[in-house]
C-alpha cells in the first residue's frame, strides 16, 4: 500500500531548492503542503522538493513524540522498533523525501548526525562514504571537536553532551524531579 493512502491529508513543511540564498536544499526555505500533494507533484517529476525531518510534537510531560506528520498517520502500519535494530530504541523516526534530475544529481555534503541512522533506499542509487568518528579531528569540522565518546557521539567546544547526548541542563533537570519524588515518598512515608 502506498504511504499517501493513509497520509495524504497530513501538513508537512517541505524544504524548496528555489530560494534567495542559492540552489541548496538546507537554506531554511520551506513552503506547508499537505502530503499527498507532495507525492504527486514528486511522482509527476518535480525536483525542487524535499521533505526533511520534521518538528516533533510536544508530549505532556515534556518530551517529544516519536513520530511526526505524516508518519503519525502511518503510526499502525509501522514497526516502531524494526528487527533490524536489536535492543536499540529509536528516539525518532523520520521519512526524508525527494527526487532528483538524473542529469544533475545531488550531495547532501560532508556531515554528521547525532544520532543512529537507519538508511533505507526506495529506489534509485545513492552512493555514501562513511567515515569514523575517530576520524573528526582530522577533518575540517563547522566548530572545533572537544570530545569523541566511546560511542562515536561528538561533541564541539561549546556544545558538551552526554555520550547519550544529554546536555548538562538534561541531566539536572533530571536529577531535580528525581529529588523530588524522593521528597515526595519520604513524606508519604513520614505522614503514614
Amino acid at each position: 500500500e502506498h504511504p499517501r493512502a493513509g497520509a495524504a491529508g497530513e501538513p508537512v513543511q517541505v524544504e524548496e531548492r528555489r530560494c534567495p540564498e542559492g540552489r541548496a536544499f538546507g537554506r531554511g526555505c520551506k513552503v506547508a503542503m499537505r502530503f499527498g500533494e507532495l507525492v504527486d507533484r514528486i511522482e509527476g517529476g518535480e525536483t525542487r522538493l524535499y521533505l526533511t525531518t520534521q518538528e516533533l510534537p510536544l508530549l505532556s510531560g515534556g518530551g517529544e513524540a516519536l513520530l511526526a506528520p505524516p508518519l503519525s498517520a502511518l503510526r499502525e502500519k509501522l514497526p516502531l522498533r524494526p528487527r533490524l535494530a536489536g535492543s536499540l530504541c529509536p528516539q525518532s523516526l523520520n521519512l526524508w523525501y525527494g527526487r532528483t534530475d538524473l542529469r544533475e544529481g545531488t550531495t547532501s555534503g560532508l556531515h554528521h548526525d547525532h544520532h543512529d541512522n537507519l538508511y533505507c533506499l526506495l529506489r534509485g542509487r545513492k552512493r555514501l562514504r562513511l567515515y569514523a568518528p575517530s576520524d573528526a579531528p582530522r577533518m575540517r569540522t563547522h566548530g572545533r571537536v572537544r570530545r569523541v565518546h566511546p560511542n562515536g557521539r561528538i561533541n564541539y567546544t561549546g556544545d558538551p553532551t552526554a555520550a547519550d547526548g544529554r546536555t548538562a541542563h538534561d541531566v539536572l533537570r533530571w536529577r531535580l524531579r528525581r529529588a523530588r519524588r524522593a521528597r515526595r515518598r519520604a513524606e508519604a512515608r513520614s505522614s503514614a
